[in-house]
């Protein structure tokens, strides 16, 4: 096949390459949200073409920190690039070289500083991980120097290894052919085999947690080189940066390997250089894929890009000459590019050259992915799918009527973008937190689902066991197979229990006064189900309980078994038992049949978030019941704000819809949530695995949460602000004051 293109060479290189190699190159963090949106995003900035200019002289040098090169193309640091083809890092070295353009060498090169120096002459810049011992980044700075290496683009958004899926499940780690070239000698050239992802283990181990904004400064007192900071994607972090002495900034989210659901870079390259009002050049490393997204770099006032992937799939390829001809191709559709669009120089690249979408503002939907191994929560619904019986899983996973809402769940959550600080010292996370009173481990907790023994016949024992060992709250449902007593004869843990009003009074109070004296510490109200929204996956079913279950609470009531009908089963349930005439004076009238604190459970308006508070509710739950009562409600992540700013602080206010990422748990945090509640992936897991998978479940949340907070710039809950996070009603993108 003839290479007409540099994204040709990816195709080929999955094909030449071991699957654990590819994948390390080839692969985003979490969702590859950002993986996918670094690509996409190019693709929706348009041109604006002048015409009749002669352009039959193109001129693309520049300089770039007082050094001509050929073109504003220059090579961002790769790390094994001998995994990727023999010659590796000396073949890439060349066909910089060979292009007058600058190669970035990374520190985990599998060639040395002095070896790809000794390849000819070149302008390298020389790529920094900070390591907790000092001394060797001291060694390994000035050997770079010696070797003639130009700038130190020091990196800045790894305080902990993003969580690469693919590696994870590759069990990735270096050849045992290669070693860290740059580190052979200090007995660090090598990497572990892990659990996981050996490269995760490294980095754990060896990079520097505490890095922060001084260490920037104490590397000024160690080398003359320059430094570029690599992983700014902020306004603020630039004016900091500056401040911090930077020779320049690159614009990058490391691939879309770190936080997921970061902007693309080329999204956040204006406010960055708008930041920068032009006392350091701002650079662009990640998604550039063709000479049309350099010219579009350019005009949003970058100095220069860096490719990466490019270099590597070409690299395994054909070697030198592939990345050679990666270089040349871009060369020429930029130059192209300039020449259609009447600019003959690199001065007259303009920002009135292109249309961008925050110019006319629109959203993409989010992709979905499939995986194997458990990695991640989402991941369960498929499993469960192929467990569960049919009316099961569609009883669990399915919306009302046309599930808009059930998909706006998600989708909402993908449209708001993270705004990460860097160089924060965030080796030690807090992520407890205190709800009612109570002190829990994390501010992830566990919805109220119904029926839990149709999933798994442990049920809510094995839920409520998980939740205890978490150290986080479970909400019991009064639709719950297993009642408060048995669910509190599991073990201590601190419970909540969520309450249906029925039409007969002294069963509520029953009910209510069962759940105070099992030890359970709230009650979480149920305010948005008068009526059963019309689920249209049950009638097809012919839902109802199976009949070896009950709903335990109800079992000697004669309320706790569900008859058959000819549409939903629960439905004609709902309307026999369920009190249509519940109002806010409920609330109220609640007060004086238990202490224990309310939370109206099903609020989505300002209105009634301020209603809640008068009737004296504790707190508020948003939530729209799943998606599974009225259709075209907002997504509950969309509603948070409103309700936030309706309670003014006097009450904590939660989220409960949608929460399938701990980066998920953050965004709901950094619009004004005290914490979330997770019901389907709990369900699922259960189904999956029991009890093991409701922990799992809750272990991944948390870690994912931990991981975000810390490629965030927050080492503890109360730092999590507004400003962490950009959502698609801000207009125009938000610009903190520092």
């Amino acid at each position: 096949m003839e290479i007409t293109n540099v994204t040709e060479y990816d195709a080929i290189a999955k094909q030449k390459l071991p699957k654990m190699a590819y994948d390390y190159y080839a692969s985003g963090a979490e969702d590859q949200w950002t993986l996918q949106e670094n690509r996409n995003a190019f693709a929706r900035i348009l041109f604006r073409p002048r015409i009749l200019i002669d352009v039959s002289k193109i001129d693309m040098a520049t300089t770039v920190l007082g050094f001509k090169i050929s073109m504003p193309i220059m090579v961002a640091p790769t790390a094994f690039q001998k995994m990727a083809h023999p010659d590796g890092e000396y073949a890439t070295a060349r066909a910089a070289s060979a292009a007058g353009t600058i190669m970035t060498l990374s520190s985990w090169a599998t060639s040395s500083v002095e070896e790809v120096a000794s390849t000819g002459p070149g302008i390298r810049f020389f790529q920094l991980y900070v390591y907790k011992n000092r001394k060797v980044v001291e060694q390994l700075v000035r050997r770079a120097e010696k070797a003639g290496f130009k700038a130190i683009a020091l990196t800045v958004d790894t305080p902990r290894l993003g969580r690469r899926e693919s590696d994870i499940k590759n069990r990735f780690t270096l050849p045992p052919n290669l070693t860290l070239k740059n580190f052979e000698g200090l007995d660090l050239g090598k990497m572990d085999e892990a659990n996981d992802s050996g490269l995760a283990s490294y980095v754990a181990g060896q990079i520097d947690r505490t890095l922060s904004w001084k260490d920037i400064q104490w590397l000024q007192t160690i080398t003359n080189l320059p430094i570029l900071v690599k992983g700014v994607i902020t306004g603020e972090d630039a004016r900091i940066a500056i401040q911090a002495g930077a020779a320049g900034i690159i614009v990058s989210n490391h691939g879309a390997r770190q936080l997921d659901y970061v902007p693309a870079t080329i999204s956040a390259l204006e406010e960055v250089v708008k930041a920068t009002q032009g006392r350091v050049p701002v650079f662009l490393d990640g998604g550039v894929r063709r000479g049309t997204d350099v010219f579009k770099a350019l005009a949003l006032g970058a100095s220069g890009i860096f490719i990466g992937r490019p270099v590597v799939f070409a690299l395994a390829a054909e070697g030198e000459a592939g990345v050679r001809k990666v270089l040349q191709m871009l060369r020429d559709e930029f130059e192209l590019t300039m020449a259609l669009s009447g600019c003959r120089s690199l001065s007259e690249i303009t920002r009135n050259h292109i249309v961008t979408e925050w110019d006319t503002p629109r959203h993409l939907p989010r992709d979905t992915l499939q995986k194997m191994e458990i990695t991640n929560v989402t991941e369960y619904d498929a499993i469960a799918k192929q467990k569960l019986p049919k009316m099961v899983y569609d009883y669990y996973a399915s919306g009302a009527e046309d599930q808009w809402t059930l998909q706006e769940n998600r989708n909402a959550f993908a449209r708001i973008l993270f705004r990460p600080r860097i160089l924060i010292d965030v080796s030690k996370i807090d992520m407890t937190t205190t709800v009612l009173g109570f002190k829990i481990s994390m501010p992830i907790m566990v919805a109220p689902t119904a029926m839990q023994k149709m999933a798994h016949p442990d049920g809510e024992y094995a839920t409520a066991r998980a939740a205890s060992a978490a150290g986080t709250i479970m909400t019991l449902s009064s639709w719950a197979t297993s009642s408060v007593e048995e669910v509190a004869s599991t073990g201590p843990g601190i419970r909540f229990f969520q309450l249906y009003v029925y039409k007969n009074r002294n069963v509520v109070e029953q009910l209510v006064r069962r759940a105070e004296r099992a030890g359970f510490k709230a009650i979480a109200l149920t305010v948005d189900t008068p009526r059963l929204g019309r689920r249209e996956s049950d009638i097809k079913n012919r839902f109802t309980l199976p009949p070896n279950l009950t709903l335990k609470n109800f079992e000697g009531l004669d309320l706790g078994k569900m008859d058959e009908a000819n549409d939903s089963g629960l439905a004609s349930y709902v309307a026999g038992q369920i009190d249509r005439t519940l109002s806010w004076k409920d609330v109220q009238w609640l007060q004086t049949i238990t202490k224990l604190p309310i939370l109206v459970k099903g609020v989505l308006t300002g209105e009634d978030a301020r209603i809640a508070i008068q009737a004296g509710a504790a707190g508020i739950i948003v939530s729209n019941h799943g998606a599974r009562q009225l259709d075209y409600v907002p997504a509950t992540i969309s509603a948070l704000e409103e309700v936030v700013k309706a309670t003014q602080g006097r009450i904590p206010v939660f989220l409960d819809g949608g929460v399938r990422r701990g980066t998920d748990v953050f965004k709901a945090l950094a619009l004004g949530a005290s914490g979330i509640f997770i019901g389907r992936p709990v369900v699922f897991s259960l189904a999956a695995e029991g009890e093991a998978g409701v922990r799992k479940v809750l272990q991944m949340l948390r870690d994912e949460f931990e991981l975000t907070m810390a490629l965030s710039g927050c080492r503890s809950l109360k730092e999590i602000s507004r400003n962490h996070i950009t959502t698609e009603w801000d207009t125009p993108r938000p610009s903190a004051r520092l």
